[in-house]
């Protein structure tokens, strides 16, 4: 019975105060953290990510996002405009709570400095939820002894459908010693930092009379990036994210070390493997290995669930897997050119 109510807890947390889905490796998808990351690293950027969770516990939350975003125009002084489109998709639990999020995002980088950018962005969207109450198991559907799906529900649904808009914006300081490549004597330094509020509309919605399900404003700060090791093939990988919704908070703190394996030559292409860990505070400790390759990168992670959930979730707690596509390629020359 203390295993039902804690798995309720948790479950009934989230479908309550509206929550956002959230990413491991997350800083691979970068405008779930801010609108204004739009354009801030490359030239073209396309990211595709997946996240199966809560396998070993229930029905699993299933989550598939996808983005594209780019540089548009670039001004003498090195400013430059940048767009992009955000799309992802939740499939949670029973009663299959599905959610569809498609954003617009745009942003302006103001060169501060060589390397140095200072960016504004903004968004704009949509919000699709459903769900199926045919899956529904109400109290008064025990009759004493057992459930009995004959019985009366005694709610009355609202709607099992609903769209309803998003907006949200974000700032950031982009500093990238080295424009994006890796040198002959390995990384130098390169990092971002941002802060960010989305749903700043506050969109409300409710699947039955006399309830109301808010979602609250999402605050988020990072940084994260790239720091060289001397003039070795070495680098570390740091991240830090904190995420503020209504009651719910989330922090992350991570640390990848980076080999770079291949060095861009004459002809080649270079690459570079990463191995770290991430810790969701209270939540998850996880095991990442990211690859990367020319214009490619490639990226698994598992969560080790260490929270009160663990004992019925004996650890087990979700499988993510990335694949980014950048121009131009941070391993020199090659193909790879920028579109500005």
């Amino acid at each position: 019975m203390k295993k039902i109510i804690k798995l309720l807890g948790v479950f009934l947390s989230c479908a309550v105060y509206a929550q956002d889905i959230h990413f491991t490796q997350i800083q691979y998808f970068p405008l779930v953290l801010n609108p204004a990351m739009c354009g801030a690293n490359y030239a073209l950027s396309g990211n595709l990510i997946y996240r199966n969770q809560w396998k070993a516990v229930a029905s699993p939350y299933n989550t598939f996002g996808l983005s594209v975003d780019g540089r548009i125009k670039k001004s003498p002084k090195g400013h430059f405009f940048a767009g992009g489109l955000k799309f992802f998709n939740d499939n949670s639990g029973d009663l299959s709570l599905k959610t569809n999020d498609v954003t617009l995002n745009g942003a302006y980088h103001l060169r501060v400095n060589d390397g140095q950018f200072f960016g504004v962005g903004i968004y704009a969207g949509i919000i699709q939820k459903s769900i199926n109450m045919n899956n529904a198991k109400w109290g008064t559907q025990y009759d004493g002894t057992q459930y009995n799906a004959s019985l009366p529900t005694n709610e009355n649904v609202n709607s099992t459908n609903f769209i309803v808009p998003d907006a949200g914006l974000g700032f950031t300081y982009s500093y990238d010693k080295n424009s994006g490549k890796y040198n002959k004597s390995g990384q130098n330094i390169k990092f971002n930092v941002g802060l960010s509020a989305f749903h700043v509309n506050m969109p409300s919605s409710t699947y039955l009379n006399g309830s109301k399900d808010k979602m609250y404003i999402r605050y988020v700060a990072f940084a994260n990036g790239d720091i060289g090791i001397g003039k070795s093939s070495f680098a570390v990988s740091p991240l830090i994210v904190y995420q503020l919704q209504g009651p719910t908070q989330e922090l992350l703190t991570g640390l990848y070390g980076k080999y770079i394996f291949s060095k861009a030559q004459k002809g080649q292409s270079g690459g570079s493997v990463s191995l770290g860990s991430i810790y969701r505070n209270k939540d998850a400790v996880t095991t990442n290995i990211v690859v990367e390759y020319d214009s490619y990168t490639i990226g698994f992670s598992y969560d080790i669930n260490i929270s009160q959930l663990k004992t019925i979730s004996r650890g087990k707690g979700a499988m993510e897997i990335f694949i980014r596509y950048v121009l131009p390629s941070p391993y020199g020359p090659g193909s790879s050119k920028s579109r500005i």
